[in-house]
């Protein structure tokens, strides 16, 4: 036995170093999450309350203004008549709702929210003809509500149930039943049959891949070269599916064994009695762990397990091919922090409990305040004139 601890050692002298980096990295990352947002966030309310009261009251009031202004379009172009004229209709629509009972409020409600509703789905009706609907051919939806007796409308009773229960039975029935003398060779040529009319490829390379080799030699014997091509070439790619489905399988199962390996050392549950600054740390790679784990993501999941393991400094349940490949997998980790936290910079929040001057973010804030209102109080200043303009009409009737 060779004690090799020295050479793991070695390998990871470098890895080390950049630890360091980046657990100062994560903890500023951290610092930002936990704490300068949520100080950003009581700053910015209390410091812009009266903008943000403001623009909540100009948000509601230009949504009644635009609702107003849908109802007003909608009756002008189902009745025929002027916004001017539509107006006066919706007026006195509405004088009768002050006047009328709860049973006639109720009608007028109803009458509204009908109306409402048919407006904008001639919007949204109107755009998605416009873009959509010309450009594509009309749909058969008897081709989607009856794909599958469409497909076996040519087949009798009796081949239909073969169709089914072989689609419903594993491999290994399939090859038992395929293996009866006699028997065995008829089904295997009904079943070929069925699943060429049906266009069912991966059946039929089920069925290809059950059956004897004999009767697959004496089933090509006559037959042309062309459907020979066309015959291996469905099975060549119905094998590649297979081959896929099964590393697929494969992948994800080795997903949950990491991700079960990295429950009992990252959990939260498993946390307690821990120091403080190993909870934090804990609790950003479970974060990470379960990103990864919704998405089976084997590689992300085994890139997080060596990250641990590295980070934990237990060298002695890694190999030293994935010593040096954690070295690597922490440069990368590195250098996306590094990005990230570029990015983080430009937060207005970034390393706000540092700061002693506040001006320069205020203007900054204020300026994307109005940025975010100008439009809104554009609108309604419009949607005000008109109606004061029909306001104005109505007066000098």
């Amino acid at each position: 036995m060779v004690d090799d601890n020295e050479i793991r050692k070695d390998l990871f002298f470098a890895s080390s170093n950049l630890l360091k980096k980046i657990r100062k990295l994560e903890k500023d990352h951290a610092n930002l999450l936990l704490c300068d947002q949520i100080l950003y966030h009581d700053w910015y309310n209390l410091t812009f309350r009266d903008e943000l009261q403001a623009g909540e009251l100009l948000e509601k009031r230009h949504k009644i203004l635009t609702t107003f202004h849908v109802h007003l379009k909608h009756v002008a172009e189902t009745s025929k008549v002027s916004l001017e004229r539509a107006y006066f209709m919706l007026k006195e629509e509405e004088s009768q709702y002050q006047a009328g009972d709860d049973v006639w409020r109720f009608v007028i409600d109803k009458l509204r929210k009908n109306r409402f509703d048919a407006a904008t789905r001639s919007l949204a009706d109107g755009s998605a003809i416009s873009k959509k609907v010309i450009q594509e051919p009309a749909v058969n939806f008897a081709e989607i509500f009856f794909k599958d007796d469409s497909a076996l409308s040519g087949l009798k009773r009796k081949a239909r149930s073969v169709y089914h229960y072989l689609n419903e039975v594993d491999d290994d029935m399939m090859a038992r039943h395929l293996s009866v003398p006699m028997a065995g060779y008829q089904l295997f040529k009904e079943t070929f049959h069925i699943a060429m009319k049906c266009g069912d490829w991966k059946l039929l390379g089920r069925v290809w891949k059950a059956a004897n080799p004999a009767y697959q030699q004496r089933f090509l014997r006559n037959m042309p070269l062309h459907l020979k091509e066309f015959l291996q070439q469905i099975i060549a790619d119905n094998a590649d599916e297979v081959a896929l489905e099964k590393e697929k399988s494969e992948a994800e199962n080795q997903a949950r064994t990491v991700y079960r390996k990295l429950v009992r050392l990252l959990h939260p549950d498993k946390q307690v009695g821990m120091s403080q600054e190993h909870q934090e740390w804990a609790s950003i790679k479970w974060q990470r762990v379960q990103a990864a784990y919704r998405n089976l993501d084997y590689e992300a999941l085994k890139r997080i397990d060596l990250l641990c393991m590295a980070e934990l400094g237990q060298l002695n349940d890694l190999t030293t091919d994935e010593i040096y490949q954690s070295s690597l997998v922490l440069n990368e980790e590195y250098s996306m922090l590094k990005k990230a936290l570029k990015a983080c910079q430009k937060n207005p929040a970034w390393k706000f409990s540092s700061r002693r001057n506040f001006t320069v973010l205020k203007n900054r804030a204020r300026t994307e305040l109005r940025k975010k209102y100008a439009p809104l109080e554009a609108e309604v200043t419009a949607l005000e004139k008109l109606l004061r303009t029909f306001a104005a009409a109505e007066s000098l009737q």
